[in-house]
């Protein structure tokens, strides 16, 4: 009689187990098949969607975040736009149009904004930090760029692995069309 009772108080458990897992999965980001399914819907070929796929799974290995598009991780207080390999600027991939503006495009940080950029000249994968805090670039190397653009004022840091100050940026707005990543580990932006 115990047992048959265990195994339906058990049964009962997984049920309702179930259904309350069923209304998070409804809720939770979608996967990897999904963002590469809207890559190759936005014209990438195979190659180039694996290609993506692989640098933002480096992106969140190192910086944390969920991937929200296929070229777009959301962190805390900041966003980052991927370039599709072989493309110097970051796109929208989702067909959203404005839902997915990127305040670092075109080359120049919108106001309230810090953009870091991988690449000279305002080009490459994209940081854009709006809110203060920390943000890691251990995997950033070379020639970059940044444009702060946030509140009159406003200087931001970069630090090195150890955490010791390497570099500050002059009050905004400013920027570096042509700066050294190499030495850089995180920026704290504020």
């Amino acid at each position: 009689m115990r047992s048959k009772i265990t195994v339906l108080l058990s049964a009962a458990f997984l049920a309702l187990f179930t259904a309350l897992l069923g209304g998070a999965q409804a809720t939770a980001a979608p996967g990897t098949a999904t963002f590469t399914a809207q890559a190759r819907a936005a014209g990438l070929s195979a190659d180039q969607a694996a290609s993506l796929q692989a640098k933002a799974d480096s992106y969140l290995a190192t910086a944390g975040g969920a991937q929200v598009a296929p070229n777009r991780i959301q962190l805390a207080g900041a966003t980052v736009y991927l370039t599709v390999p072989g493309e110097d600027h970051p796109r929208d991939l989702t067909g959203a149009g404005a839902a997915s503006y990127d305040p670092c495009a075109g080359g120049g940080a919108d106001f309230k904004h810090m953009c870091a950029y991988r690449g000279t000249w305002y080009s490459g994968d994209e940081v854009d930090m709006y809110n203060c805090g920390r943000y890691y670039f251990s995997t950033w190397s070379g020639s970059g760029s940044w444009d702060n653009n946030q509140t009159g004022g406003t200087v931001a840091r970069m630090y090195g692995p150890s955490g010791a100050w390497v570099f500050s940026t002059q009050p905004a707005h400013s920027q570096d069309p042509n700066g050294n990543w190499s030495p850089v580990h995180s920026v704290v932006n504020c």
